[in-house]
């Protein structure tokens, strides 16, 4: 269980994840550059007094989870797309994990509902001694529903302080992970959604922006030793980006 200062600091992460959510969609709009709603929403972080829990992601259309900015990304959000926002607050290690779908295509507007009710179900489902698999069954009970698919290889996950993924993991369909929610653990339920005749599973891509120190390893030069312990104060075992060096 968490004592009173892990308490403080929960609120405190989740009360500026609660303030940036109502702030997403007047930043990410058609025609603004992907780097500019990464480094405006991180400095606001800053700004109320935590700091990014993880480097914020700008999904565009197929790609669903993990893309952040590179320095000097030329990516901007195109006119009608589905713009996933997915964003993280830290302070003192402790994490709150959120996403925000920003829809510019009214055909595309479905999948949003569908997230927004099978995340509803999953919170009402989550409670300690159930299985994950059962959080899966519901989170794929209401999207397919709306005869969509949801994507098996992305999931929600446990945090611990200092650590995104701590473990256990919860699904988006039925079937997976018997786990049982146990008393004082912290999860995000990240229900994520695709079009019917979709894959339902997505694949890695071919570059990498988001990086996350596990041990030192190579670091013989002066300049290499000083990026190394930069990381380690700044960011501990907590991801960051490369335009963050």
């Amino acid at each position: 269980m968490f004592d009173s200062q892990a308490l403080d600091s929960f609120k405190k992460s989740g009360d500026i994840v609660a303030r940036l959510r109502r702030e997403v969609g007047t930043i990410a709009k058609p025609g603004v550059p992907a780097i500019k709603i990464c480094e405006s929403l991180e400095q606001k972080m800053r700004d109320q007094g935590g700091k990014p829990a993880f480097p914020v992601n700008v999904g565009i259309n197929e790609v669903a989870a993990h893309y952040t900015s590179p320095p000097g990304d030329p990516l901007t959000v195109p006119p009608g797309c589905l713009a996933k926002i997915d964003f993280g607050v830290q302070v003192d290690g402790y994490v709150t994990d959120t996403s925000v779908t920003v829809c510019f295509e009214p055909k595309l507007e479905p999948l949003v509902q569908a997230a927004d009710e099978a995340l509803a179900s999953a919170i009402r489902a989550f409670r300690p001694g159930v299985r994950l698999s059962e959080i899966g069954r519901v989170v794929q009970t209401i999207i397919q529903k709306y005869g969509l698919r949801p994507i098996s290889n992305l999931t929600g996950h446990k945090i611990e302080r200092y650590t995104i993924h701590a473990g256990k993991s919860v699904p988006n369909v039925a079937g997976m992970n018997g786990a049982r929610i146990d008393e004082g653990e912290v999860y995000a339920i990240e229900p994520f959604v695709t079009l019917p005749k979709a894959a339902g599973a997505v694949t890695n891509g071919s570059s990498a922006y988001i990086y996350r120190y596990v041990k030192p390893k190579g670091a013989t030069t002066e300049d290499s030793r000083k990026v190394l312990a930069y990381i380690q104060a700044n960011f501990s075992t907590l991801p960051f980006a490369s335009r963050w060096l």
